[in-house]
Formats: structure tokens, sequence, C-alpha cells
């Protein structure tokens, strides 16, 4: 009887945990170290709030308008035999909104989504390139995260809501919503299929390193990033607090499921993984690939992982704005 009390304490309180806003946890958020990242800002034509009723949050928004932004980004890797990529050298600039040359017309609209324990800084420079080609770009902070509010995060439940909310508000702002493009990294990703299940104006996504299922990832993030916190946390304890979260946070887990959003969905997905990824196995995107529309593509990236991948821009600028323009493109 006290193992099986001390199971549940534990299921319990790690279920409270995982669903709880990453911006309330103390712990540091990825990237925060990059001094770039910090001047994400000055690129931010406008900011405002989203207001979201049910469940109750403020979601932070910026966007990032088509023009000339002289983006210079030099980011070089080292890729050493069994061991995983380090970063040699990484600078970058770009000139601040208000200095930018802004081009006359739009060719769409793309919303920027970053992944868990980031906020829309992360997802800066990946828009600056997209508005330097002619997209109109919004970043924003998902709830719980960064600047915008939220009691609980939800893997995708709450979040895709709020994603529909926001077009709504670009909508009224005057910007073309009639077909959206979704760029997201991880987390952020997984949302974006999520999206695309429900809001028909989301007419393609780019999805870096998605998860296919919170039940199967989060085991895996927390044992390869958090890896003395999971050591004593067994696949049953795992498996009970995962029965928990949705009650904790009140959704329901129907409302993540990603395979299921993507068999409703018509917007082609470009999924990019990297095969050294041991936060979230290139097995998430193989496995949603399947359940992909006609036209989706899937890309598996030798050597790069979880954090590499991402933060690269030039191998993937062109395919990306490319598979931008064929899915945003009027028919």
């Amino acid at each position: 009887m006290s193992l099986l009390s001390l199971t549940g304490c534990v299921s319990t309180i790690l279920a409270h945990k995982i669903v709880a806003p990453p911006n309330k946890s103390g712990i540091k958020p990825l990237f925060s170290d990059l001094g770039i990242l910090e001047h994400a800002p000055e690129a931010f034509a406008e900011t405002w709030i989203v207001p979201i009723r049910q469940p109750r949050a403020d979601i932070a928004v910026a966007s990032i308008e088509p023009g000339d932004y002289a983006l210079e980004y030099d980011l070089r890797l080292a890729y050493a035999d069994g061991k995983a990529p380090t970063i040699s050298h990484f600078s970058a600039s770009w000139r601040a909104a208000a200095e930018v040359a802004r081009y006359p017309d739009s060719k769409g609209t793309v919303i920027l989504l970053h992944g868990f324990l980031q906020n829309r800084n992360s997802m800066t420079p990946w828009a600056i390139r997209l508005a330097q080609a002619g997209y109109r770009c919004a970043v924003l902070d998902l709830r719980g995260q960064g600047a915008s509010t939220g009691k609980h995060i939800s893997f995708g439940a709450f979040e895709a809501r709020d994603i529909s909310a926001v077009i709504d508000d670009l909508g009224r702002r005057g910007w073309d919503v009639s077909r959206v493009g979704l760029l997201g990294i991880s987390y952020g990703a997984s949302v974006a299929l999520l999206t695309a299940g429900r809001d028909s104006r989301v007419k393609t996504v780019v999805a870096f390193e998605p998860f296919a299922s919170a039940e199967r990832a989060v085991p895996e993030l927390m044992r390869a990033v958090f890896t003395e916190e999971a050591a004593g946390i067994s696949d049953r304890q795992f498996a009970a607090a995962h029965a928990k979260q949705a009650k904790v946070a009140g959704f329901d887990w129907k409302d993540a499921d990603i395979p299921a959003a993507l068999k409703q969905t018509q917007a082609p997905v470009l999924f990019l993984h990297g095969e050294a990824d041991a936060w979230l196995s290139p097995d998430h995107s193989r496995t949603l690939f399947q359940y992909a529309p006609a036209g989706s593509k899937l890309e598996l990236v030798p050597k790069d992982n979880h954090v590499t991948l991402p933060l690269q821009i030039a191998p993937f600028d062109s395919e990306v704005i490319a598979w931008l323009e064929a899915g945003l493109k009027p028919h």
C-alpha cells in the first residue's frame, strides 16, 4: 500500500509540474544566454496583447514587417565524430524596424511559434529572414511562456485555439489571413500541426522537430535534458502523470491529438528533424509524416540535434521560403 501511495504522490506532483507555466518555473529559458537574441525586439514594428477568455490568458504578439533588414547571420557548427555538435562561431545583426525600408506589398502572412522554455525572441531571426523575403510575420509567446500569461500549458489543446484567436486578431488589424503559413519549432511545431487541423485558414506548415504525442515526448525530453530530476521516475509514474495532466489543467487529450489533426488538414507539412536529436527522436516526425496530407515532405538532417537544427537558417531558408511560396500562393 505504501508503494502505491508513493507512486500516486509522485505522479500527481509530476503532473502539476509538467503543465505548470514554464515562465513561472524558475528554469532558465533556452538560448537566453545568446546575447544576439537580446536585440530581437528591435525588429518588432509593433507589439500588442491578444486576450484569450477561456481559459484566461494574455498572448504577447509582435509584428515583423516585410522589408530590407540587411540581415547578417553567421552560425558555424563543429561536428566531431561521436560527440554532439558544438557552436564554434555565432554572430548576427539586423536593422531595427524604424530603419527598415519596407516593401510596398506582402507575399502573405506567416506566424512563427517557439519551442518549450523559449519565447518569441528565439523565432525573430527566422522571422526577419522571411520578412526580408517578402512575408508579413508575427511572432508570439505561447501561453505560460515568455511575456504571455496562462495558468497551465496543454501541449496544444489550448494553444491551438490561442493561435486561431491571434489569426482572428490579425484579420481585424488588416492582415491578409485568408491564407496563413505557420512555422514552428519543437513544442511550437506540434502546436502548429494541431492548429492546421482545426483552422482552414492555415494553408501550409513548416515543422522543425515536432513531437507526435506528449505521452511519448515528456519522458524522452526530461530524461535527456533534466537527467538528475528524471532519474528516479519510472515509466509507470510518467504514464500515471500523463493520465492526470489533462485533469489538472482542464483540457481533454483528444484536443492535443496531433495525428488526428493531420488527418483533418489539407495543409502540406514540411517536416525537418535532426537525425542526432536525442531530446525528441526523429521517429516523432516519421510517425507524423504517415498522417500528413498529400504533398507533405519529411527531411531528416544528418548529424544535427534538437538545439543545432533550428538555430540554422542558411542551409534551409531557400527550401522553407519556396515551401511557403507554394503553399500561400492563391490558387
